[in-house]
């Protein structure tokens, strides 16, 4: 892959990308489920780079399930510049609100209290 063409910001350690997460159009990050869902509970495009060579990677198996719910777009080094060439000709689900009851509604009817 040759020089990157999209402007980016890079860091060390940032305590918080926050801000950045909601000020971007589109984010590219690793497959961490907790950036996974931090990214796109904000409605952001996201796409994910998996690093291929590790073995029991549970991030590929996170990214090919988003992925295939339409919800974000995984790629790895080999094929990142590929994705981002046809980002935008794809269209993507928008993650839907968390359920907070939920868990207590499942609770409820396992105790069989409704």
């Amino acid at each position: 892959m040759g020089a990157c063409q999209l402007p980016c910001t890079v860091y060390d350690y940032k305590p918080s990308l926050q801000q950045d997460m909601e000020d971007a159009d589109l984010v590219i990050s690793h497959a961490g489920a907790g950036t996974c869902l931090e990214v796109l509970e904000l409605k952001k495009d996201l796409v994910v780079v998996v690093n291929d060579s590790l073995m029991g990677n549970h991030q590929i198996e996170l990214a090919e399930k988003l992925a295939e719910e339409g919800y974000l777009e995984f790629a790895t080094l080999s094929t990142l510049q590929s994705i981002l060439d046809s980002f935008h000709s794809k269209e993507r689900q928008r993650f839907p609100k968390p359920d907070s009851n939920l868990f207590s509604n499942f609770l409820r009817q396992q105790l069989k209290l409704t």
